[in-house]
């Protein structure tokens, strides 16, 4: 992992001491790092061809998730690709809340963490060793983003559901993503998690949310709240930006 850190590090600090404008460079930064830009192209085209082009929905989704989307139903597609688009948005709140935070170097530690705990995945045996250390920090770092965002879909209809869901999130093996799942899920009454192969064999996650199967509608509605509360706090952040230097 540090050989990979060090070097990378190392050639930002030299580009930003030698770059004339380095604001321009968080820019860049934050671009390279966010995925709402590919996912915003990728989610809604799976989501068009999953009812009658379930061949071509498995090919868009699969470079975005880390399981095996060849033997996935269309309900499995769609409880996919919700779930990635959950995990990834929220990774992508993580990293502007580091940014926020602690500037361009805790951004570029999130970004370096992230791109090495998904090259490196714990959930799969070869990568097991690789990828602990990096997955356990990344958690660490992505532990209150995630439960903030989680904190924001409680504010839709459906938060009672949500909140009887919210127990059950524990059980996932990062439980700040479960809560999230299960807060997602349990606002609209429909169920995720559940088994998934990443390899030859299943593995079996807890089921989180609602019990009703996911409808195409459900992720549409889904995906919108997301997007509204990611919305939200970017709204409140310029609000806290802008306040002080107007009244300075």
């Amino acid at each position: 992992m540090l050989c990979l850190w060090l070097p990378l590090v190392s050639a930002w600090w030299a580009l930003a001491t030698l770059a004339p404008w380095p604001a321009l460079l968080d820019v860049l930064l934050l671009w390279a790092g966010l995925n709402l830009g590919r996912l915003g192209r990728a989610l809604p085209l799976c989501l068009r061809q999953i009812p009658q082009q379930r061949h071509l929905a498995r090919l868009t989704l699969a470079p975005l998730c880390l399981r095996q989307t060849d033997p996935l139903s269309e309900l499995g597609l769609r409880k996919a690709l919700a779930e990635t688009a959950l995990l990834r948005l929220a990774g992508d709140f993580t990293l502007a809340c580091w940014y926020l935070a602690g500037g361009a170097y805790a951004a570029l530690g999130v970004i370096l963490l992230r791109a090495t705990a998904q090259a490196w995945p714990r959930k799969l045996v070869d990568w097991r060793h690789f990828g602990a250390l990096p997955s356990a920090l990344y958690r660490a770092l992505a532990w209150l983003p995630f439960h903030l965002l989680a904190l924001t879909l409680l504010i839709y209809p459906g938060s009672l559901r949500a909140l009887r869901a919210w127990p059950k999130g524990g059980l996932w093996a990062f439980p700040a993503a479960g809560r999230l799942l299960a807060v997602a899920g349990g606002g609209l009454g429909a169920g995720l998690g559940g088994p998934r192969r990443y390899t030859a064999g299943t593995d079996y996650y807890p089921k989180l949310g609602g019990t009703a199967p996911l409808g195409q509608a459900e992720v549409a509605a889904l995906l919108r709240r997301l997007v509204l509360a990611l919305l939200f706090w970017l709204s409140l952040a310029w609000t806290l930006t802008l306040v002080p230097l107007l009244h300075g």
